[in-house]
Formats: C-alpha cells, sequence, structure tokens
C-alpha cells in the first residue's frame, strides 16, 4: 500500500445572485477546478506526483480571489477535461492498493459534494487528516494552517512552489506528513464529510472592514447586536464576547422583545490587512447560556495565565493571522 497526499482547489460564484448560483447552489456550493497529489513509499518520500486542472461547466467565470489565489482562469482551464473524465483520470493514476490522506476536512467535503452533483461513482477509500494527527501530536489548542505546520518542523518554502497551487500544496503537505514520528498513525484519523449548505443572507450579517481586532470589537456593529427578529438593537451580557478559536467567537444578549439571542461572530484578515467581522443571531436556547458562562469563566482563567507567563495579555491580531480557517459553510 502507498500514501496518496491530494490537494484540490476550486472555483465558486461571483455572488450568491446570480442565476447559476440560484440553479445549483443548494447542491453545488464550490466546483473544483484542479487536483494536486504526490504518492509517498514506505520510507514516506515522494515517489511520484500528478496534477488535473478541471474545466468548470457551471461557475464558469473564475472568480477573481481564486484566481489570485491559483493563478488558474478560464485560458489556462480552456482545454481541460471536465469532472468525470477528471475523476477518472485521477483513480488511474493513484492504482490499486492505496489510501487518500489531506491536510484538514474541507477537500473531502467539497469532493463529496463534487461528486454527487456530476454522480461521479469512481469508488474511493476513505480519506484521512494528517492535520488531526499533526495537532495530538505537537499538542496544538487548534488546527495549525499548512504553512504554519511547515515553519513549526522545518520544512522550508520553496520560491518556485506558491501557495494556492493544488499540487504545491499537496507537495508541501507530504514533506510534513514525513516529519511527523509515526506518520502511519494517519489511518487512524479517517475523515467523514460535513454537509456544505447554502447560507441565508437574512441570517448572516456582514460588518465593514477595520483596522484590527480590536477595533472590530469596540465597533457598533459588535457591542449593539440587532435582534434577527424585529431588528432592534439587542444588549450584550456583561463580560463580551468569548473567543473559541482565533478567528470565531460567541456571547450572548438580549432583546427587550424576544429574550436571549446567541450571537456568533466570525473574523478574517482581507488582502488589505484589514479585519472584515461577520455576525450569526439565533434564539439562545438554555444551554447555549450555559455553554456560554462555561467557556467565558475559562476563557478568564487562561487569559491570566498567560498573561501572568508572558507578561503581556493575548496578541489577538497576532493569533488570528496565525490561526488555522475554513471558510466553508459547514451545516453545523
Amino acid at each position: 500500500m502507498h500514501y496518496i497526499v491530494v490537494d484540490l482547489e476550486w472555483n465558486q460564484p461571483l455572488s450568491v445572485d446570480t442565476q447559476v448560483y440560484r440553479k445549483v447552489g443548494d447542491r453545488l456550493i464550490f466546483e473544483m477546478i484542479q487536483i494536486g497529489a504526490v504518492k509517498v513509499g514506505e520510507n514516506f518520500e515522494v515517489i511520484d506526483s500528478i496534477s488535473i486542472p478541471i474545466r468548470p461547466t457551471h461557475y464558469v467565470k473564475i472568480h477573481p480571489r481564486i484566481r489570485k489565489l491559483t493563478h488558474l482562469g478560464a485560458e489556462e482551464l480552456a482545454d481541460a477535461p471536465q469532472f468525470l473524465e477528471a475523476m477518472d483520470q485521477f483513480a488511474a493514476w493513484c492504482g490499486e492498493d492505496y489510501t487518500l490522506l489531506t491536510w484538514g476536512c474541507d477537500d473531502v467535503s467539497v469532493l463529496k459534494q463534487n461528486m454527487d452533483f456530476f454522480e461521479c461513482k469512481v469508488p474511493f477509500p476513505p480519506l484521512c487528516d494528517i492535520q488531526r494527527l499533526f495537532s495530538d501530536v505537537h499538542k496544538c489548542k487548534e488546527r495549525k494552517g499548512l504553512k504554519a505546520a511547515m515553519e513549526m518542523v522545518g520544512v522550508e518554502v520553496d520560491e518556485n512552489l506558491y501557495f494556492h497551487n493544488a499540487l504545491h500544496d499537496a507537495y508541501y503537505t507530504a514533506l510534513v506528513f514525513a516529519k511527523l514520528p509515526d506518520p502511519a498513525k494517519v489511518l487512524e484519523y479517517p475523515q467523514k464529510p460535513r454537509p456544505l449548505i447554502r447560507t441565508d443572507k437574512k441570517e448572516r450579517r456582514q460588518g465593514q472592514a477595520y483596522a484590527n481586532v480590536a477595533e472590530a470589537f469596540a465597533s457598533e456593529f459588535a457591542r449593539e447586536p440587532r435582534c434577527p427578529v424585529c431588528a432592534k438593537k439587542a444588549k450584550l451580557e456583561e463580560g463580551g464576547y468569548v473567543r473559541q478559536t482565533a478567528d470565531k467567537f460567541i456571547t450572548l444578549a438580549k432583546c427587550p422583545q424576544h429574550g436571549h439571542l446567541l450571537v456568533k461572530v466570525k473574523l478574517r484578515r482581507t488582502h488589505e490587512g484589514e479585519v472584515l467581522m461577520s455576525m450569526n443571531l439565533t434564539k439562545a436556547a438554555p444551554s447555549n447560556r450555559a455553554y456560554v458562562h462555561t467557556k467565558r469563566a475559562q476563557q478568564l482563567r487562561r487569559d491570566a495565565e498567560y498573561e501572568a507567563e508572558h507578561g503581556h495579555p493575548r496578541d489577538l491580531d497576532a493569533e488570528l493571522d496565525a490561526a488555522e480557517r475554513s471558510s466553508m459553510p459547514f451545516d453545523d
């Protein structure tokens, strides 16, 4: 048996208001445009590689952000095979006895949705998650992005191999994989695809961009969330936002008319270096309220311990930049 480390790139609709997204967006949120993979031998060395571009058939206009990241545009994909042919090519290259590995859970979910949408019947073994194994081995409190993991284990960036190319990312992942003390343990980390869902714009509110994390949380948008039922300003619970991960925070608020609300906030860094905050609000169940109170107490304790050890409070901007973030609309 050999290991195959696979990475995917995909396109997204130019807008949720496009005709094609309204037609297929409930079944196809992202359309794959590249498969990159490397074969890893018995000594965990790279022995072969493949890159298969895929010509999209639905989201045919490449989103500007995707083109900037992947260097793939309509002209680069014009003569590429469509999805089903690309999958046949990939399966033939994989051979008979192999297992598939990825970094994180995004790829397996996008792959599953594309296979379902295009009715691809190619049988693949379960994909195993190197990122989860890496996190357990290195006792990471949060999942590390590929670049951060490379820095941790001394894998250098090749100036000729840019990130967000499926083959390049698969190659870097294979190098990190080989640095683990017992790479074969990855077989203990099989993944299950998570359903991807369309998000309802009425349930999600996006604020403006801010200079840093502190400014984002000091904004009126964060301090005065509006009730999703009546749109009136709700009052934040004392204690403010509770950090779940570097880019996700929760808190409770109370609408005078509709009671307690669960407020979920997500941050991301824009290409211009600003912090963009988005927010989801729902009715808070008693279990939500208990959870927030427990997490707030834990955060206060951990922050105090951190400050005592380091002599300064946490740098939330630095943690946001270093965190592994997923923009995937998972059905949680």
